[in-house]
């Protein structure tokens, strides 16, 4: 399991933070950069992401798709209300896990929600289906994850100058982020 793309949503489903991490997978077909501009099936040109677009989140758009379509059925997910079991007394960090949302293309959706912000990890499975010991300990790392991420959002809203609700543009967050997903790929 290795961390592909993560997002922060706002509690009106505007996208705060998006990113993509390179894949440590070396039989990941996606791990290869796509052409900035290439031919699909029609033979048009098509261009992948803008400068400006990659500015404005160093996400590709294929991860920008996944990551919504995720989003979405999080958003269904939490309507149905399903996600936590009544009377299961969850607390820290398993009180705000929503658990799989959805597979993707060989990725995997996991979501975890808090009063004003979702975060949506995308991650990449290649531990046997068999191997639930292993798949449950990597789940767990990842809760984790994204209960730092959370901690870092958090500490990133007590300055004064940010926003709520808008682009997380903080350096600090990003090296934070960008520490704990390499921490959780390297494991």
């Amino acid at each position: 399991m290795s961390l592909a793309a993560f997002a922060v949503i706002g509690r009106q489903g505007t996208p705060l933070y998006m990113r993509d991490f390179p894949s440590n997978l070396f039989f990941d077909i996606y791990s290869q950069p796509l052409d900035s501009s290439s031919d699909d099936f029609f033979g048009d040109s098509i261009q992948e992401t803008t400068t400006k677009q990659q500015q404005q989140w160093p996400c590709s758009m294929k991860y920008q798709f996944m990551l919504h379509s995720a989003c979405e059925r999080m958003e269904e997910v939490l309507r149905e209300g399903g996600w936590k079991i009544p009377g299961s007394g969850s607390s820290g960090v398993d009180a705000c896990w929503v658990g799989l949302l959805c597979g993707i293309d060989g990725f995997n959706a996991y979501g975890y929600v808090t009063t004003n912000t979702r975060y949506i990890a995308l991650v990449e499975d290649a531990i046997a289906p068999e191997n639930v010991q292993l798949q449950k300990s990597r789940e767990n790392d990842l809760k984790t994850l994204i209960a730092n991420v959370h901690g870092l959002y958090t500490e990133s809203l007590m300055n004064p100058f940010v926003q709520p609700n808008s682009k997380i543009s903080s350096n600090r967050f990003n090296f934070g982020v960008n520490t704990l997903a390499s921490s959780f790929n390297g494991s």
